[in-house]
């Protein structure tokens, strides 16, 4: 019995030990294998493929991947390497063969704006060194949380030039048989087209022949800003021609351009052609057809209709016929107040040539290096010069006194002094084939100025 009873005993520690033994040795086993694919994750790349989620989308962006190099540089595929390529959701597989993913194509270089890149620090299996990424992996692609992926635009990098003046082409020479612009008498006929407590002075900053900068149509002739519905006067003596709507008959570049208008003929004729004003943009009119005026009679109200963009008189003076293509700047028709004067000139190159929408500057002789006033000279063969003047640019207005005009043209910035009469134009000509244009500097004057340069007391009026 007690044989039998020690026996029992022995075979269950036997048993015991038996078992402890073949747990041990999975134990080992297992260490030993995992020891094992440690070392194969070390001799091995795993690669890591992109999983397409709902956050990131693999598209035509680029792939960016590090290598544990000096220099990590970006490939479109994944290349056999020691270290395991970063990817936004990496999936870590133990073949030292890359793994076959799509790979989107990366389009052809171009200007993709770079996002900040935030340190990764990617923890690998036991046996790897933690590696911590903290430059960007390219100069033009890099890798953030707050990127996605599906941004597909591309931005193609344009290099802008800074902005410079590009002078128009000059097509039209000036005559020979021109009349010596120093003999010329003026023909100041026509009084202004609002009571005298009214400015009744034309726009500084869209005179005859101009567009101020592109922003209007050109010119034909001036506008006075005065408020809806005040009266206007007839600018001298003679008959209307019309007094209606511009729907029928065309006055301008086409049907309802003015919106309504009325049209003087004038007694007087200017070198044995008839001469017209013209006044449009009327809220209403106040004469007929045929009807005899004299200057200074009531005959329209000031509107907005046509092209207008707030109410203005717009005058024009017309002469040989009472068409679009016959006006001439009321610059030099219509008398300037007690006190003032014009200055009227042209710009010429050293071929001959007109120079058109050529910037000309009107400075105080006190304030030479500050200009009072700008303008542009005409465009080529849009709007008539004067018969006698042949000017292609105007500045009106002016207080009697002192000034110097000046324009910058060819490399050279030329500069004539001139002397405002009372009620008197005063010409200037730049004409490089003489001397009759002094060159006292070569700093070019801006082209840029800013609206509140243009003039020290006008302020930008819109409309035609």
């Amino acid at each position: 019995m007690l044989f039998s009873r020690v026996d029992s005993q022995t075979i269950k520690i036997l048993v015991g030990i038996a078992l402890g033994l073949i747990v041990t040795a999975i134990i080992v086993v297992m260490i030993g294998m995992a020891q094992v694919d440690g070392i194969s994750g070390i001799i091995s790349t795993p690669t890591s493929t992109k999983t397409a989620t709902s956050a990131e989308t693999a598209t035509s962006t680029p792939s960016a991947t590090a290598t544990a190099t000096n220099t990590p540089s970006p490939t479109a595929t994944p290349t056999a390497t020691s270290t395991p390529t970063l990817t936004s959701t990496p999936t870590e597989t133990s073949t030292s063969t890359p793994t076959a993913t799509e790979t989107p194509v990366p389009p052809t270089a171009t200007f993709t704006p770079e996002p900040t890149i935030e340190p990764v620090t990617i923890e690998p299996e036991v046996g790897l060194t933690p590696v911590s990424i903290e430059a960007p992996l390219t100069t033009t692609v890099g890798i953030s949380q707050s990127v996605s992926l599906t941004n597909t635009t591309v931005i193609t990098p344009i290099n802008t030039p800074t902005a410079t003046f590009t002078p128009a082409p000059r097509s039209v020479q000036l005559p020979a048989d021109l009349p010596n612009y120093r003999q010329v008498e003026d023909h100041f006929w026509f009084d202004r087209a609002f009571n005298s407590e009214l400015s009744g002075w034309g726009s500084y900053y869209y005179p005859y022949g101009t567009n101020a900068r592109g922003q209007y149509f050109w010119h034909y002739g001036i506008d006075i800003q005065a408020g809806q519905g005040t009266t206007i006067l007839a600018v001298g003596d003679g008959v209307v021609t019309h007094a209606d709507t511009d729907l029928v008959k065309v006055l301008g570049p086409w049907p309802d351009f003015y919106g309504q208008a009325v049209v003087i003929k004038h007694k007087e004729s200017w070198k044995g052609l008839p001469v017209y004003t013209l006044y449009g943009h009327v809220s209403q009119v106040l004469v007929q057809p045929g009807q005899q005026v004299k200057s200074g009679d009531p005959i329209a109200r000031v509107g907005q209709l046509g092209v207008a963009l707030g109410p203005h008189l717009h005058l024009e003076v017309r002469v040989g016929a009472a068409t679009y293509d016959d006006t001439r700047n009321p610059d030099l028709w219509v008398r300037p107040d007690d006190g003032f004067g014009v200055i009227a000139g042209r710009v010429v190159d050293s071929q001959g040539y007109l120079v058109p929408q050529q910037l000309v500057t009107l400075h105080r002789s006190a304030e030479g290096g500050r200009f009072w006033r700008q303008t542009f000279t005409y465009p080529d063969n849009l709007v008539n010069s004067d018969d006698n003047y042949y000017e292609t640019f105007t500045f009106s207005d002016v207080p009697a006194g002192d000034y110097v005009v000046k324009t910058f043209y060819d490399g050279k910035q030329l500069t004539i002094p001139v002397t405002v009469k009372n009620q008197e134009t005063s010409f200037v000509s730049f004409d490089q084939r003489t001397s009759s244009s002094q060159q006292t500097s070569t700093t070019p004057i801006s082209t840029v100025a800013s609206p509140v340069e243009v003039s020290l007391e006008e302020t930008p009026t819109s409309g035609n």
